[in-house]
């Protein structure tokens, strides 16, 4: 029996080259991204003009169709009509193909983060929901955080990023193309309650760059090695597992082609596991530690540096973080926001740069009831409904971007609301939801109010800038000139 989108799932794939052109298949919430043997043979012409299809983008090493709320429902569509192309999203990759790749460094990260994350993203903004929502609670004083509901409730959600490094682990050796438990394995050695606890249950032993502001205290030695610890273990950490995971997967594969058929399958994830983990903790956690936090000490200087300094980083942010979602090179970013809640407890940059839906529910109000044309009509009102709901993707490649100036009126309005938020030392205290749902995102956890209504007062402030540029300059001649009457 044929399926309700069986048409757009085999036309997409005819003008994407075939079977044979993909190397491999996943999505996010609203594209298919493909990573094709060569581009050109895909149609991107062809592909635009069918129905179903919003938009095409060549970004980040992928092939990205963008089909809106749909995208999972045709994404299996995919995997059931084409056998060829594996459940998981993942064809066989043919040795020479390998070598044939000619992404650059830049495109290869992003491809390596999004994957990564990717996976676990739903989940993530799942559990940052309801970390956001009892924190909003206890607050408000709806919920004693001693009651077994509150208990429960922040275990999903705090869970979830306590124990985010094993998750990583399984998607990163997924990645990388070794064994998913090595790399859960490693994630869970991270996360071992024992090390993670090693700053309270032993003293320091001694510190390395001590009197700068890279000082890193130690509590034991490995073979004489110090043992480097952030404040609060690895516990939530994004970087290190996956850095981690990619040295084990370059062990694993030496393993394989050198050990023995005899010992093979059981010593190829003993010596991987007994190398990988010591090197976590002994080099790759304390480099992967200072670099970030030579990041963090940068943004934080440009955030701290007055209301200068604030209002422009801010407004970078705010303006830029929808460009980059628009290319699908946002993952650095996320990853960066992540690894400074993380270390910090909360995080600039995402502040500033998470208003972007808010920006874009205004606007796609204004949109909806500005606009005269049928067509123009039928694609705002469903796309607004989307970005109240945190999924942008259908306002920008719908409406936006074909009428270029309210693309140009979408960044300005994320530059005004990310640089009063910049200037007031706006923080997110959690990744979660997005749209209405990214409010809980500002509050902090310890119950002060300050924070979220500085970045409500931001986000007001982006709203309503928005919503009335977006009336004034509204172009009905260029409306009907994309849309027809």
């Amino acid at each position: 029996m044929a399926g309700k989108h069986e048409q757009l799932a085999r036309t997409i794939i005819e003008n994407v080259g075939g079977t044979d052109n993909v190397k491999s298949l996943t999505h996010c919430i609203t594209r298919l991204r493909f990573v094709l043997k060569d581009e050109s043979v895909a149609k991107k012409d062809v592909l635009e003009k069918t129905d179903g299809v919003i938009q095409v983008m060549q970004a980040g090493g992928m092939y990205q169709v963008v089909i809106g709320n749909k995208v999972t429902a045709v994404y299996d569509e995919i995997l059931e009509d084409f056998p060829a192309i594996a459940g998981g999203g993942e064809v066989p990759v043919e040795e020479d193909d390998k070598s044939a790749e000619k992404n650059s460094l830049l495109n290869r990260l992003m491809n390596t983060m999004s994957g990564v994350l990717m996976p676990v993203l739903p989940v993530l903004t799942a559990a940052g929901i309801i970390k956001g929502l009892m924190s909003l609670c206890t607050a408000l004083g709806w919920l004693d955080p001693t009651s077994g509901v509150y208990m429960i409730l922040y275990a999903v959600g705090d869970g979830f990023f306590y124990f985010l490094p094993i998750l990583l682990g399984f998607t990163a050796a997924k990645k990388f193309k070794c064994n998913e438990f090595v790399g859960a394995a490693i994630g869970g050695a991270l996360v071992y309650p024992a090390m993670v606890n090693i700053a309270t249950t032993l003293p320091v032993a001694g510190s390395l760059f001590a009197g700068t502001p890279f000082q890193m205290d130690y509590f034991n030695t490995f073979f004489g090695l110090p043992i480097v610890m952030p404040g609060s273990g690895y516990t939530s950490s994004i970087i290190p597992i996956m850095v981690a995971v990619y040295v084990a997967s370059l062990l694993e594969h030496a393993f394989k082609k050198s050990l023995p058929d005899m010992i093979r399958d059981m010593f190829t994830p003993l010596l991987t596991l007994v190398i990988t983990v010591p090197l976590t903790y002994l080099v790759i956690g304390p480099v992967v530690q200072g670099v970030c936090g030579v990041i963090f000490l940068l943004i934080s200087a440009l955030f701290n540096a007055g209301i200068v300094g604030g209002l422009v980083g801010g407004a970078i942010i705010g303006g830029g973080f929808g460009v980059l979602v628009m290319f699908g090179l946002h993952w650095v970013i996320i990853g960066l926001g992540l690894s400074s809640i993380a270390a910090q407890g909360f995080d600039y940059v995402m502040a500033a740069g998470g208003i972007g839906p808010m920006v874009g529910m205004s606007q796609g109000l204004c949109v909806t009831l500005r606009c005269k044309t049928k067509k123009c009509r039928e694609l705002a009102l469903p796309a607004w409904i989307s970005q109240v709901m945190g999924v942008g993707e259908p306002l920008m490649y719908s409406i936006l971007i074909p009428l270029k100036k309210p693309y140009v009126i979408n960044i300005l309005g994320g530059c005004i609301g990310g640089a009063v938020i910049g200037a007031l030392k706006g923080k997110i205290y959690v990744f979660g939801g997005s749209g209405l749902f990214g409010l809980a995102n500002y509050i902090n956890p310890n119950g002060d109010w300050s924070n979220f209504l500085v970045c409500c007062i931001g986000i007001g402030v982006a709203m309503v800038a928005e919503f009335i540029l977006q009336w004034i300059l509204w172009d009905e001649k260029a409306e009907k000139e994309t849309f027809g009457e």
